[in-house]
């Protein structure tokens, strides 16, 4: 039997769309053993609409890893227990792409390094910044094209937390790309590049103050907020209870906060905000992961 353990991740980060992600002290549990034939996929937790068939993306990841090795399935039992919530832009997806895939390879004969799986889950799932994180943890840049896929992975202070603000409803990836633009202004784009950059700074260096224009975004943010109700009202409560930076989690509709302290006032400061408007949000406070997946034998 395999078991793994693999991190929710929040990717973009403000100006770094597509490059730029970070692993979240949330968790998917994932349990694989080979049956005689056929899949079998158990679900023990309240996400009901996990696909217990061939569809499920745990079981893809891994056909698809051994699609690009040349192994021959057999049977498998996959045991998920994910607590990371589906469709909210915190990585599920990636997840299960990273389970699957350390499990494919340890299976089929450990033929593929971690480089080559980051550029085969990169691959799958579309973009970089989330699979990255998953597999490394800590804060992560990425980068990749046809052949390679590049990711650094940084630890960072575990003074800094993040307040996850997660509505009751979700957005689909595709549909939230579907409203950016094929083409942005010249000026947009070197924006986020000095943005984004400043972002790396401060984040590495813990440069809390720098952080709040490191964040600020000209290409998806804008985008997106009709997708999510309140979202510029929501970004100005936040900064009012002392978050560094806020954004947009991946495609959303999740909103991240970093924070160096002050966190439980933080959260109990939102819960109060929603309460007072009627919005059937919620907000956790999580911890960096600087470690990333683990796997063990048994």
């Amino acid at each position: 039997m395999i078991r793994l353990r693999v991190p929710a991740s929040s990717a973009n980060m403000g100006a770094g769309f597509d490059t730029l992600g970070v692993a979240l002290g949330l968790y998917s549990h994932i349990e694989i053993e080979e049956i005689s034939s056929g899949v079998e996929i158990v679900n023990r937790n309240s996400q009901s609409f996990v696909p217990r068939d061939k569809n499920n993306l745990i079981y893809r990841a891994m056909i698809y890893l051994f699609e690009n090795v040349g192994y021959t399935p057999k049977g498998y039992r996959i045991v998920q227990n994910s607590r990371i919530p589906m469709t909210r832009g915190l990585g599920s997806s990636s997840a299960c792409i990273i389970g699957g895939m350390l499990a494919g390879n340890i299976i089929s004969g450990r033929k593929l390094s971690y480089g080559e799986i980051i550029h085969l889950a990169a691959k799958m799932e579309g973009h970089p910044d989330n699979v990255g994180p998953a597999l490394y943890g800590g804060f992560c840049v990425s980068l990749t094209d046809d052949s390679k896929t590049i990711i650094k992975s940084a630890k960072i202070d575990r003074n800094i937390k993040f307040a996850v603000i997660i509505p009751d409803y979700f957005v689909a990836t595709k549909k939230s790309r579907g409203v950016l633009p094929s083409r942005v202004d010249f000026r947009d784009a070197v924006y986020n590049i000095g943005h984004a950059s400043m972002f790396q700074a401060a984040m590495l260096s813990g440069d809390m103050a720098a952080l709040r224009m490191g964040v600020k975004d000209a290409l998806h943010q804008q985008y997106r907020k009709s997708y999510v109700d309140g979202m510029e009202e929501i970004f100005e409560k936040t900064y009012k209870l002392g978050s560094h930076a806020t954004y947009l989690s991946g495609s959303g509709p999740t909103i991240l906060s970093v924070l160096d302290g002050n966190y439980y006032e933080f959260r109990n400061g939102m819960s109060r905000y929603f309460r007072e408007n009627s919005l059937e949000w919620k907000c956790m406070i999580l911890p960096i992961d600087n470690v990333g997946a683990v796997v063990s034998v048994i």
